[in-house]
């Protein structure tokens, strides 16, 4: 078991938030949230503030916004639902997650459901993310400018 705090926020497991020791079941956790952005287009937890968006994680508090997901399988909803379960000894494994009904269903079922309004969805996450990036970049050059200005 591993105690290192590590992680990308919005992907980050509630087992390391409540700094409890950890296995691969983070990443389960993590796959979770990964296939809800393919999914749904935009991340299960996600809030400006840092303090509120680790609450909702530990509290394992998100939704599937019927807009975005009307035309989502039920499998896929169970499994994602069945990774972000805060209860570690309840969320899938590796080995059961391969196994599920919904990794297990055939291309022609998956290829029916239209994800188009999820997949504007996931493109204005990115673009967010994206400039979001590029202000911390130009905040940080700044800051980095003001500096080298000041002599000592």
């Amino acid at each position: 078991m591993v105690t290192t705090q590590c992680g990308t926020p919005a992907y980050v497991a509630p087992e390391i938030l409540r700094h409890k020791p950890y296995g691969t079941s983070v990443d389960m956790w993590s796959i979770g949230v990964i296939i809800y952005i393919l999914l749904g287009g935009y991340p299960p937890f996600h809030d400006e503030n840092q303090t509120r968006l680790f609450r909702k994680i530990r509290a394992g508090s998100y939704k599937f916004h019927s807009e975005y997901w009307g035309g989502v399988s039920n499998e896929a909803k169970d499994l994602i639902s069945r990774l972000l379960t805060v209860d570690v000894s309840k969320r899938l494994t590796a080995a059961e997650a391969v196994v599920h009904p919904w990794l297990l269903s055939k291309d022609i079922d998956l290829a029916a459901r239209s994800l188009e309004k999820n997949l504007e969805q996931l493109k204005l996450f990115n673009a967010r993310r994206k400039l979001r990036a590029a202000i911390k970049s130009v905040i940080a050059a700044n800051k980095y400018a003001r500096l080298a200005q000041v002599k000592y």
